[in-house]
């Protein structure tokens, strides 16, 4: 897909992924459901086992967010890996979350969906 960076590497480092963003336009998602806001794809890859791994930066008020999630696309579940207010936070976020069912109208059902499309998963 034009204009999208895959990024091969198992950890993310903000260099990486800013240096990137400010090289090339990501995509965005369509979030209806939020509508101030703006979701680029900073970073989409499928991972072995058929899960695929995205992070966003969601840019709306006064500061930006980065979420990296983990998507099961044929089981439909997600998890989050981390989030915070820059990627060192996100990348420091060690939370125990776990899979859970995707809601397709949620935020993360949006950004699901567009990972699910845009990227096949690997057996």
């Amino acid at each position: 897909m034009p204009g999208l960076t895959l990024i091969l590497a198992a950890s993310l480092s903000a260099a990486s992924l800013l240096a990137g963003a400010q090289a090339e336009r990501f995509p965005t998602i369509d979030v209806p459901n939020d509508p101030a806001a703006r979701y680029d794809v900073l970073m989409l890859v499928a991972e072995r086992g058929g899960t695929l791994e995205i992070v966003t930066r969601r840019v709306g008020g006064s500061e930006a967010t980065f979420v990296q999630r983990e998507i099961d696309c044929r089981a439909g579940t997600m998890r989050y890996l981390g989030q915070g207010h820059s990627v060192e936070e996100m990348n420091a976020d060690h939370r125990p979350y776990v899979l859970d069912s995707i809601d397709p109208q949620s935020i993360s059902g949006h950004i699901a969906d567009y990972a699910c499309t845009h990227v096949e998963p690997l057996d």
